[in-house]
Order: structure tokens, then C-alpha cells, then sequence
């Protein structure tokens, strides 16, 4: 299902009618020149989908209407977290966006012993920004979270509620990905996965990651950059669980 639909705080959800504000406001009056009586989908980002009939449109506030609600639009059953170490550039922007769109639940940004670089704030609240608009382009109702910056042995203590866990590394001794297909050992499976930076996790870090109950995990023969390993882990940790059928 294609859709296309602007994002509500959920404070802006009021009884039966809703207002939008700010950049949506612009997106809906000034890009697709929408008007009273028109209808539109809002998502608040926690798995509400609601269908609106506009009401009025302003400069910097739109109302709405809610005719049809709807629960967990494009959201897998699954909540895979990708914790990712934190990349130069913009290369985690992209990762965000790709992994919103694929259906990733929850953004662990962390640092290791090889990071070279740091998140400033200001970093953080862009990849919000750009995981918001990611959630509107893919059509999902869920904003992803993105966690503040952690150290790697914080990463390690969030699997502990989480039925696989697994880690990337290249070695000998690291498996395949051997995760039964549609395996689903609960109604909502949870997963956790670890990607390390540019430099790669060191042996002690996998060490402490295995004696956490991580499995190492060989994303194949060739060697991958930082954040497409974390995309191609999180697309095969949601295809075993049949979510992206």
C-alpha cells in the first residue's frame, strides 16, 4: 500500500480533530496546495495512523477532522534495534534513513575503542529529523528511536530482554546467518544488533559481546563499509522473521 501522510504530534491529537503545524503546514498548503474539505493521512509517529478532513489551513497551523483511525500502518510485528557505531560524515544520516525505511525499530548510536569520531547534539537532533521524514516517505506509522550516544558495554546490557542477539565481526570463527526463516519464538520478536565502525570492533569487544550471548555473524566474503553492513545485518535479521514479505 502506497500512501502519503504528514506527521501530527501526538499532543495535537484532540478528541476527534488535530492540528498540524509548522513544516507540514508548508508541505500541505505551499507544495501540494491542499485545501479545506480535502483529506489527507496524519501519523503521530507511536503507531496511529489517522485519516482527516481538513478543516482550515493557515500560515502555520492546518485542522483537521479525524474520520478513520488506523493502528501500526507499515510496521513489522518485529522490534529489531540496529546498534550502530557512530560514523564519519554523514554516513549515519543515511544509515537512519534506510534503516527507518526497512522497518528498524529503535537507533542505538554507541562508540568502541576504534571510534574516531564523536555525535555533537546538534548531530542528534538531525538524525530525528531525518528518521521523521523517512517514516513519512516509507509509509510507517512508528518513529524509530534513536537513542543518545552509548559505550559499547551499555549496548551490551540491551539484550538482555531480546531474543537474538547478534553481532558483526569477521573471523573464522563467526557463522553464517543461520537464523531459521519466519522463526518466531514469541508474538513480538525482539533483536538486537551490533555493527561496529570503520575500524571494526576490537577482540576484546567481540569477547565481551560473546560472553553477553552475542553471536558473531559473517556478513559473506567480501569486505563491507561500516554502514552498509548495518543496513544488509538488519535486512536479513527482518527477512528471516518474514517482515519484509
Amino acid at each position: 500500500m502506497h500512501w502519503e501522510s504528514f506527521y501530527v504530534n501526538p499532543k495535537d491529537v484532540r478528541g476527534n480533530e488535530l492540528v498540524f503545524k509548522n513544516e507540514e503546514v508548508h508541505h500541505l498548503s505551499r507544495t501540494l496546495r491542499k485545501k479545506r474539505g480535502d483529506r489527507v493521512w496524519a501519523v503521530d509517529g507511536e503507531g496511529s495512523a489517522y485519516e482527516v478532513e481538513l478543516l482550515y489551513i493557515a500560515k502555520n497551523e492546518a485542522r483537521g477532522k479525524i474520520v478513520k483511525t488506523r493502528r501500526r500502518i507499515g510496521e513489522p510485528v518485529a522490534e529489531v534495534s540496529l546498534a550502530q557505531a557512530v560514523l564519519k560524515g554523514d554516513k549515519f544520516d543515511w544509515l537512519v534513513e534506510k534503516a527507518t525505511e526497512i522497518g528498524i525499530r529503535r537507533i542505538i548510536p554507541f562508540l568502541c575503542t576504534t571510534s574516531v569520531t564523536v555525535a555533537r547534539p546538534q548531530k542528534h537532533a538531525r538524525w530525528k529529523r531525518t528518521a521523521l521524514t523517512a517514516m513519512k516517505q516509507s509509509g510507517r506509522s512508528i518513529l524509530p528511536e534513536i537513542t543518545p550516544v552509548k559505550e559499547f558495554h551499555q549496548v551490551l546490557a540491551l539484550g538482555v530482554n531480546c531474543h537474538y542477539r547478534l553481532v558483526a565481526y569477521t573471523s573464522p570463527e563467526s557463522t553464517s546467518f543461520q537464523i531459521p526463516k519466519n522463526s518466531r519464538r514469541t508474538a513480538t520478536p525482539k533483536a538486537i544488533l551490533i555493527v561496529g565502525p570503520e575500524g571494526g570492533l576490537t577482540e576484546e569487544e567481540i569477547e565481551q559481546a560473546v560472553e553477553h550471548s552475542f553471536q558473531t555473524i559473517s556478513l559473506g566474503p567480501r569486505r563491507l563499509r561500516a554502514e552498509t553492513a548495518g543496513i544488509v545485518l538488519s535486512t536479513l535479521m527482518l527477512s528471516r522473521l518474514g517482515e519484509l514479505e
